[in-house]
């Protein structure tokens, strides 16, 4: 990997996020004038970690107060939201923001008391949104179905329903994880969250359990069912399992809820690096072409390649985390990433097909023509919406654990 040009993309990126943190706290997706000017919890809660990590720790308070002072009454966060706090939802439940929110707060409050944690450690902040927090848990909680132990949603990480309504590895992973970090806090506080703590244990065994598949060797990415409520759930008329190869099925171990060490984890890892790593372009994809919901083209995604690097990294693979994260220097334009990257063709293919279909929505049209118009484009390559929050924050992430390690 070229170091250079390795800390240069990460001095860049701490920049891009310190520049698109609106003075309210809330980070957006994207800059304004380009595709998503808006907080989206997930992006928000990923860019605050990244915070916590370059040590930005006053930015990362602020996009905690942002967030959850802007809960929803029963506890749910809104799939998006302007920058005033204001509900600007344009898709259904998406739980795993409920589960980021809280995991982003268990990083920030693990990172305040650093190597004095029991002393300095920010109890006051976490004690000022502890009826957030209570909330934030009980919203997850209650869309939790007995008979498996598993979290419902309609949308996950992807937004697509047809692959993601029920219960779904990167949701529960994400929700598992954000109750262990509040149970964390409690306890810290001096609080009672033993039956947070138990129910979050039943979650994670049941992900281990019924969202592994044996004869793959690999978790999977969804268990389909229209209704929360289903009892028994195989008589539920969405009834089925989603097996398709996808990135997030790394999501159990990326969230800590198992260590990358254990054989369910590396032959999950080794069925997504055999199936998703792009044979054209490089870089890993997030799900199968066959999808077929692939806005701007088919391709590649940094912030997906920086996630599973992470894996290679904590095995002790260099070679590996060296083929991730040199892929993702070598793509960043003037050190900036995209959301993802495809080829001309592959980019026209989409637009020849949404257009034809009657399903290409007026809003992505200005994504189309910046797409067109980005001095990659002379190169072959379609970037998507550059820059993008994201990746710049899970590059930060990854690139501090790598020169941990290695550097």
């Amino acid at each position: 990997m070229n170091h250079k040009k390795a800390y240069e993309l990460y001095e860049n990126s701490v920049k891009i996020l310190m520049e698109n943190q609106h003075e309210n706290g809330g980070f957006y997706a994207s800059p304004p004038g380009t595709r998503y000017p808006f907080i989206y919890p997930r992006d928000h809660s990923m860019a605050i970690i990244g915070s916590v990590d370059a040590g930005l720790m006053d930015q990362a308070k602020k996009g905690l107060d942002f967030v959850l002072s802007s809960q929803k009454p029963l506890g749910e966060f809104s799939q998006r939201y302007d920058v005033d706090g204001n509900d600007a939802s344009y898709k259904d439940l998406q739980i795993d923001g409920n589960g980021l929110v809280l995991y982003a707060l268990g990083k920030y409050f693990e990172g305040s008391g650093g190597s004095f944690f029991e002393a300095m450690a920010d109890k006051e902040f976490v004690l000022k949104h502890w009826e957030a927090i209570e909330k934030a848990v009980g919203f997850i909680l209650m869309n939790k179905n007995e008979e498996v132990d598993l979290i419902h949603t309609v949308n996950s990480i992807h937004e697509y329903p047809a692959y993601e309504h029920g219960f779904e590895i990167y949701a529960n992973s994400a929700c598992c994880a954000g109750i262990f970090a509040a149970v964390k806090m409690g306890k810290a506080l001096g609080k009672d969250v033993s039956q947070w703590e138990e129910e979050a244990n039943k979650i994670r065994n049941s992900i281990m359990a019924k969202l592994y598949s044996a004869r793959r060797r690999s978790f999977i990415k969804c268990i389909r069912v229209k209704d929360r409520t289903s009892n028994p759930i195989g008589y539920d008329a969405f009834a089925s399992s989603v097996i398709d190869v996808d990135a997030v099925e790394y999501a159990p171990a990326f969230f800590g809820l198992v260590d990358d060490t254990d054989i369910k984890v590396r032959s999950t890892v080794k069925r997504i690096h055999e199936n998703l790593w792009d044979k054209e372009i490089g870089g890993l994809n997030r799900y199968p072409e066959m999808w077929d919901r692939n806005n701007g083209g088919y391709g590649p995604w940094p912030h997906f390649t920086c996630e599973l690097a992470h894996h290679y990294i904590r095995v002790d693979n260099q070679d590996m985390a060296d083929l991730y994260l040199e892929w993702v220097v070598d793509m960043a334009h003037k050190n900036q990433l995209p959301e993802h990257i495809s080829t001309i063709e592959r980019f026209e293919m989409w637009v020849e097909d949404y257009t034809s279909a009657k399903i290409l929505r007026d809003s992505k049209l200005k994504m189309i023509e910046n797409t067109r118009n980005h001095p990659k484009w002379q190169d072959g390559l379609a970037y998507v919406t550059i820059p993008l929050i994201w990746p710049h924050a899970e590059f930060i992430s990854v690139y501090r654990s790598y020169m941990e390690k290695y550097g």
